[in-house]
């Protein structure tokens, strides 16, 4: 059997011997993750709920001289106030087992306990939970460089590190570009494993496994690639990336990724999933031409509501010749946040793998980096939308004036 330390359930456990529970939370206690209460029944109510107020997740009940009006009270409980039941002890013949069915028993487990048997009957009602758990609703925030080099990879990075770092959010950090990534290296991590190799196994995926693939700095879980990748000549797959998606949203606040300068199939999917798309630029012609093309595309072909689109002029400089009022002329866009140019403080991040709010906390350059994670964190400026009103928008269109 495989590892169970990745459940995470709250258990009751319900017996009328004190020996019983003890030997029972004894054995639970040995894996991570299980939150256990004990239930020692000794009044003269045969309902194993009884005074019960908030429901576990996860109920074992060792079967005692009551057992049968015991499972009689729990099989004529309403199901939605009868949490999952694993029953410990030997049921007498085939209707005690139907019984036991009947009030809500997965697995009936006989004794002596076999110890792999309890946590494979626990591990399949975390699965089953899981399965059913509503969706998570980690705000998704993509970053496209308009040219290469115009810092997007940079500020994603010091972005997720600012939320992590300053305003304690969970937040996750992929790195999408699958050639050519190199997330790891503004955290000086070097991976054995990574994105590749997770998405290479995400039908085996779950939240434990993904932690194995996932690298830290501080509070701030990494996906990238590992440092000896081969530099794949095919493209991934885009079910593969909707389950990373899924998975990452089910334990962080914030899923920020990299993507790279490609407006392909893949990026259109992720980018349709995003509650905000950052838009990275500079101050150069080069740089607003193809700026106002990717600009078009998401707005006129992806149908990306312009409030979910942030653009961001980063190393702005007072003194160049593309003002303000040309950036916001040539992509139509609102007033733009201003990310400063500190080439010197910027490149000493970079080279020695430590973030603005490590290497330079008081630099302009932070500070601003640090006011675009509030932002997107729902700032005054942010209009934070639901997925489902997002998907509205874009099947029923405004009409023309």
């Amino acid at each position: 059997m495989r590892e169970c330390t990745d459940i995470r359930l709250k258990i009751l456990l319900i017996s009328r011997r004190k020996e019983v529970l003890e030997a029972l939370q004894t054995l639970l206690k040995r894996r991570p993750g299980l939150t256990i209460a004990r239930k020692l029944v000794v009044n003269g109510h045969v309902d194993p709920l009884h005074e019960v107020t908030e429901l576990p997740d996860a109920m074992v009940l060792h079967l005692g001289e009551t057992w049968r009006a015991e499972l009689e009270a729990l099989a004529a409980t309403p199901a939605d106030r009868r949490p999952p039941l694993i029953v410990i002890g030997s049921a007498p013949d085939a209707p005690a087992m139907r019984l036991a069915m009947q009030a809500g028993a997965r697995d009936l487990l006989p004794l002596p306990l076999v110890e792999a048997d309890l946590f494979a009957a626990l591990e399949r009602i975390a699965r089953d939970q899981q399965a059913l758990a509503p969706a998570a609703s980690a705000a998704v925030t993509v970053f496209i460089n308009a040219k290469g080099g115009c810092g997007g990879t940079f500020l994603a990075c010091n972005v997720a590190d600012a939320l992590t770092s300053r305003l304690h959010k969970r937040a996750v950090l992929l790195d999408l570009d699958v050639q050519f990534g190199t997330i790891p290296l503004y955290f000086d991590l070097f991976p054995a494993r990574g994105l590749l190799q997770a998405l290479e196994n995400h039908t085996q995926l779950d939240e434990a496994a993904l932690g194995g693939y996932l690298h830290r700095r501080g509070k701030l879980a990494i996906l990238g690639h590992a440092t000896q990748d081969r530099l794949p000549l095919e493209g991934i797959s885009a079910d593969a990336v909707d389950t990373l998606l899924k998975l990452c949203a089910r334990s962080y606040e914030h899923i920020l990724i990299d993507l790279p300068r490609q407006l392909d199939p893949l990026a259109c999917r992720v980018i349709e999933q995003a509650e905000h798309v950052v838009l990275v630029v500079q101050q150069s012609v080069t740089v607003l031409r193809d700026a106002a093309k990717v600009m078009t595309c998401l707005q006129r072909d992806l149908l990306v509501d312009p409030g979910r689109i942030l653009t961001v002029v980063n190393r702005h400089d007072r003194r160049s010749s593309i003002s303000l009022e040309h950036v916001r002329s040539a992509l139509a866009c609102s007033e733009p946040i201003l990310v400063p140019n500190d080439y010197r403080t910027v490149e000493e991040s970079v080279a020695t793998g430590q973030p603005l709010l490590a290497h330079a906390r008081g630099a302009a350059v932070t500070r601003a980096v640090g006011a675009l994670a509030e932002r997107l964190d729902g700032g005054p400026n942010n209009v934070r939308r639901s997925l489902l009103s997002r998907t509205f928008s874009k099947v029923v269109k405004p009409r023309a004036s």
